[in-house]
């Protein structure tokens, strides 16, 4: 469990702590705009396009082999990003760090689905699961510390020793398996999964920026869903598929990819406009502003541990139906929040979302992984993996369109409505909208003060209309979460992966 633990930690403080590296990145390196996106969104893409072949990687080679190859990749990416030159240098580091961290969060599912019985399982789950969401969650709170206190390079080099430990708690503990499997390699379903989610997920990211019906994202999206579906005819005639199709046959573990995807949909959409208006709005330092989501991550952790004795007794589906009311009420607190509120405000609503996510992140792991059987776990865990990654893209571009919007409208209202002159409105009232929807008030030439003023208040109402508005469709995701999860099997899960009804 130390072993996995240690390397799900570095995954997952990687995918968030770069959101605070960024403006530092930007000085040192001099990065562009459209550098500091390909230095996230790389990653990612990386991430979701090779999780489920990470898994039969790992079914195919031994996933203790896999899973550790994974480790010292990660590794040596991160301490190449340490010490990158150039920002090119630093998108190949998180190119290599999306790879190499596929192979190790899909193999530490597999790993627990194996190495853990039946009566074990939940709370093994309870405890990746809180890693997943505590670790993500402080990413911005242990960037900041270290950008602020040493160097941009830290917030990556801090991977290696963590690195370090769980491959020699690996070599020692994790079981080696002999892998005789002559059964031939399902490469026709790697291409085509690859090419089927790498445009989608491309599209996804470019849209909030280029528009939803540019031509070159319906094209992505056309491309990748021809690519998907010529993905399961295959996987049906497949001899050794990369994902069985009899695993989306029981009903638990269909719904526990949808509601992974509706999860992490609701909480980075928001969570992303949550953290600009921290820092943007605000006006909080990058390590203030991660002390500010310290109730979530402690909250996670709480509803996390717990909710494996919860598992373990009453199934999954009571601690779905509670853990997504939980993240509804959590967002509808933050249609409450105004800028430069008390600490409380904040804390409040980021504990009952934390909870939430706690519980809906543990239960939807052992809804997929515990009603799989024992040698499709690798599958199994790559596809849970997968709906993370994209239900988390989702939810940032989907969000990011309703915040556009949102703002869009807002914007020329509060200028009129703060005394900005008709003729500084009139130049600012059609792309400037897309930089207030950041948080950033739009420059224009020659203002007076007041009327820098007057733009400063606009853009905060605007901006502000707009999160609240991303909360309200995250509550509503979160309710019909709740809904859905009425339908995941009851029963505990005993040996075998087969449910007691």
């Amino acid at each position: 469990m130390i072993a996995i633990a240690l390397g799900v930690l570095i995954v997952s403080l990687d995918g968030t702590i770069t959101a605070v590296a960024n403006p530092i990145l930007a000085k040192d390196l001099g990065a562009s705009l459209a550098g500091l996106q390909w230095i996230t969104n790389i990653y990612l893409l990386a991430m979701a396009a090779t999780l489920v072949l990470a898994g039969k990687l790992g079914d195919r080679f031994g996933r203790r082999t896999v899973f550790l190859t994974g480790i010292v990749g990660f590794a040596f990416a991160s301490a190449a990003i340490a010490c990158s030159p150039s920002v090119a240098m630093v998108i190949v580091g998180r190119l290599g760090q999306g790879l190499f961290g596929a192979l190790i969060i899909t193999n530490a599912l597999a790993l627990l689905r194996t190495l853990f019985p039946a009566e074990k399982l939940p709370k093994a789950l309870s405890l990746f699961a809180s890693l997943i969401g505590a670790s993500s969650a402080a990413g911005p709170l242990i960037g900041g510390l270290l950008i602020e206190h040493t160097s941009w390079r830290w917030a990556f080099m801090i991977n290696v020793p963590i690195a370090l430990g769980s491959l020699a708690v690996g070599l020692l503990v994790l079981p080696r398996r002999h892998v005789a499997d002559s059964t031939p390699f399902d490469l026709a379903g790697s291409i085509l999964l690859a090419a089927a989610l790498l445009p989608i997920t491309f599209a996804l990211i470019q849209a909030p920026e280029v528009g939803w019906t540019n031509w070159i994202v319906l094209a992505l999206l056309l491309v990748g869903v021809i690519a998907g579906a010529a993905f399961i005819v295959a996987e049906k005639r497949a001899v050794d598929p990369l994902i069985p199709m009899r695993l989306f046959a029981d009903r638990s573990i269909t719904l526990g990819v949808v509601l992974t995807i509706i999860s992490f949909f609701s909480l980075v959409g928001s969570l992303f406009f949550v953290l600009l208006f921290l820092q943007q709005i605000n006006g909080d330092s990058p390590m203030t502003a991660g002390l500010h989501i310290l109730p979530l991550s402690i909250a996670n952790v709480a509803a996390s541990s717990c909710s494996g004795w919860i598992i373990a007794k009453y199934g999954s589906r009571p601690a779905l139906i509670v853990g997504m009311l939980s993240s509804a009420i959590g967002f509808i607190l933050f249609t409450g929040v105004n800028p430069h509120g008390s600490y409380l405000s904040l804390a409040i609503p980021f504990t009952v979302l934390g909870l939430g996510v706690g519980l809906v992140m543990t239960s939807s792991v052992q809804a997929v992984l515990g009603n799989a059987a024992v040698e499709d776990a690798g599958p199994a865990a790559g596809t849970h993996q997968t709906s993370l990654q994209i239900g988390g893209i989702l939810g940032t571009a989907v969000l990011g369109a309703v915040m556009a919007s949102s703002v869009a409208g807002k914007f020329g209202i509060a200028m009129t409505a703060n005394g900005v002159p008709g003729s500084i409105a009139d130049e600012l009232s059609g792309d400037a909208a897309r930089t207030v929807a950041q948080g950033v008030t739009p420059a224009t030439a020659q203002a007076a003060p007041d009327t820098v003023t007057a733009l400063q208040a606009a853009t905060e109402t605007a901006f502000m209309h707009g999160m609240h508005t991303t909360m309200w469709v995250g509550a509503g995701i979160s309710l019909l979460g709740a809904v859905i999860s009425i339908g995941v099997k009851r029963g505990r899960v005993v040996e075998g992966a087969q449910s007691v009804h």
